[in-house]
C-alpha cells in the first residue's frame, strides 16, 4: 500500500514516507555521551543512533545470523537423533 506525505505528520515529527519510529532503553551514561556528540556536532541524535545502526547490520547479521542458523541445525540433529531412538528396531 503506498503511503502519501502528509504535511502535518512533517511538522509533529511523526512518521515520514518510507520511516518510522523505534524507541530503545540505553543507560544514563551512554545517552550522555551521545548528547555531548550531538552538542558539540551540531549533529541530532538520531543522526548518530542512524549511523551506528546502519554500520552495524553488516556485523549483526554475520554475527547472529550465522549463530542462529548453526543453533538450530544441532537442535535439529538433537531432536533427530532422538526421535530414531524411539523407532522400533528394524527386522532384518
Amino acid at each position: 500500500m503506498k503511503r502519501e506525505y502528509e504535511p502535518a505528520n512533517e511538522k509533529r515529527g511523526l512518521e515520514r514516507i518510507g520511516q518510522k519510529v523505534v524507541s530503545v532503553r540505553m543507560d544514563t551514561e551512554l545517552i550522555e555521551e551521545l548528547d555531548a556528540l550531538a552538542a558539540r556536532t551540531g549533529r541530532s541524535r538520531g543522526f548518530y543512533l542512524r549511523a551506528a545502526v546502519q554500520e552495524m547490520i553488516p556485523v549483526l547479521k554475520e554475527r547472529y545470523w550465522h549463530h542462529d542458523t548453526e543453533t538450530r541445525q544441532e537442535q535439529l540433529d538433537k531432536y533427530n537423533r532422538f526421535m530414531d531412538q524411539l523407532q522400533p528396531p528394524e527386522d532384518t
